[in-house]
């Protein structure tokens, strides 16, 4: 109820930016709005799942369950995608390794134990304890390194230092976790997914069946330009590139299978995880259809074309700077033909001249097709969040790892739940003060970083085989025949 509340006010309020941009709104100004709408919204969501009892922090209520399951899963996916070189799908290598990871770890690390729920689980084995351990440190080590990956995002669109934006961001992470839970984090994410449906996919497929332009031909062949690349580069050796994304894709995987419900079935969990990831591919499916129809005009109908024939929506107010022609941002025809008339041009413009903002490419495709440029800032600040969503759920699945294993570890069902539950929020808010603490140049590097992902996931396979091996031997010792006792009686008879 609360979720939905909120979800309908925010998408209200989007709506009302919409209308406001067409009757006149300044976009500066609607982008104040949007950005201050969206933090009350997320806000409101974590204050209102806050809670002291145990069950919501470890696992949402069972009929929300699945969907949230989904969604914090696609959420997680789509910042590995965003830091395997882009959602677009830009690097077709270390894509298939993330997705070739993410396969591995969902399938080896289905748990026999109970996972986390209402009434608890049994006593760990072993091997159970040494996997989620190795996969908590995997997680934390993924936070470190997609941290600056969500400072950046957020600091090309507040326009200020990353670095004094890392402080908050760890603060509103802890605060978030800490405070929502489980509950907290499923419903952002579900958010994060409903707000895209109906901001997103909605407007950009209606625009493209009124205009007739799906841009299927040019997608299919980078799809087929993206496979042939990757089936190249594999056996050429650059499967190297994809090791960490393969890694990180493993412990994505891996988190889904570990913190389960108590009771799931297998299907199940592998259709919760297939889910996910069919998500979070249309998602980027559908960035790098936009993407490519962005380009495409700027091949076809901007470069090499006098800007007289321009499309209109080139020299909007409210996207000004999205194209940079001969470095600087025309606002019409003659501060074009001015930018570029000392370089030697004269009528048309080469592409070499022509260079697009990144920061402004949501607001270029959405007034492209013919859509308020408040929405393409919404999408474009969809993809800090997402990275700030995910750090949060790798945050929490790494301290349930920890004080669940150990706590289970110890005293089993009895253990009292205040304790689970005051060890779980110190999980969360002792690495992240250390994190905190530690000075931005001395940050953790890439390959200490995939040396210790690496160790993690050989002892994860070396404890799951280890599991194998115990499962195996005792099947052959219940097959043995078992002689029969030899009693007094019996050898009276």
């Amino acid at each position: 109820m609360v979720s939905t509340l909120v979800f309908s006010i925010t998408t209200a309020g989007l709506l009302f930016l919409v209308l406001g941009e067409w009757l006149g709104l300044p976009a500066p100004l609607g982008l104040l709005a949007l950005q201050a709408l969206l933090a009350l919204s997320f806000g409101l969501m974590i204050v209102l799942s806050a809670t002291n009892r145990l069950d919501p922090f470890l696992a949402e209520r069972p009929r929300a369950q699945a969907f949230g399951r989904v969604a914090r899963l696609a959420i997680l996916l789509l910042a590995g995608l965003a830091a395997s070189g882009g959602v677009a799908l830009e690097n077709p290598v270390r894509v298939g390794s993330l997705i070739a990871g993410y396969g591995l770890g969902a399938i080896a690390l289905l748990p026999r134990e109970a996972g986390f729920g209402v009434s608890g689980g049994k006593i760990l084995a072993m091997g159970g304890m040494l996997r989620r351990l190795a996969l908590a440190m995997m997680c934390l080590v993924l936070i470190t390194l997609w941290l600056p990956l969500a400072s950046a995002g957020f600091a090309a669109i507040l326009q200020r230092e990353a670095e004094a934006l890392r402080g908050p961001i760890i603060l509103a992470s802890v605060l978030g976790v800490a405070l929502g839970g489980a509950t907290g984090l499923s419903r952002l994410a579900r958010a994060i997914l409903l707000l895209g449906l109906v901001l997103a996919v909605a407007p950009l497929g209606a625009a493209a069946f009124v205009e007739r332009a799906f841009p299927l031909e040019s997608l299919q062949g980078t799809l087929a330009t993206i496979l042939r690349d990757a089936t190249t580069a594999i056996p050429a050796g650059q499967w190297r590139e994809g090791l960490p994304d393969l890694v990180a894709g493993f412990a994505l995987g891996g988190l889904g299978s570990a913190l389960r419900p108590a009771g799931e079935r297998v299907g199940q969990s592998m259709l919760v995880a297939l889910l996910a990831l069919m998500i979070a591919l249309a998602g980027a499916l559908l960035v790098m259809m936009e993407v490519i129809r962005l380009h495409e005009i700027v091949v076809m109908q901007i470069a090499d074309q006098p800007p007289a024939r321009w499309p209109l929506f080139v020299f909007d107010e409210a996207i000004l700077g999205w194209l940079k022609v001969c470095g600087e941002a025309p606002r019409d025809v003659l501060d074009a033909f001015r930018a570029c008339r000392a370089r030697g041009y004269s009528v048309s413009f080469p592409i070499s001249e022509l260079r697009l903002e990144p920061g402004l490419i949501g607001p270029a495709i959405a007034a492209s097709r013919g859509l308020p440029a408040v929405l393409g800032a919404g999408w474009l600040q969809a993809a800090p969040l997402i990275g700030l969503v995910a750090i949060g759920l790798l945050m929490h699945g790494a301290a349930l790892l920890i004080s669940e294993t150990s706590l289970y570890r110890r005293a089993g069902e009895k253990a009292l739940r205040s304790s689970r539950l005051l060890l779980a929020r110190f999980l969360v808010l002792a690495p992240m003060a250390l994190l905190f603490l530690l000075p931005a140049e001395s940050a953790l590097q890439e390959r200490p970083a995939l040396c210790l992902m690496l160790g993690s996931l050989l002892l994860i396979l070396v404890a799951r085989l280890a599991d194998l091996l115990r499962a195996g031997v005792r099947a052959l010792q219940s097959r043995k025949p078992h002689a029969l006792p030899i009693t007094p009686s019996a050898e009276a008879i």
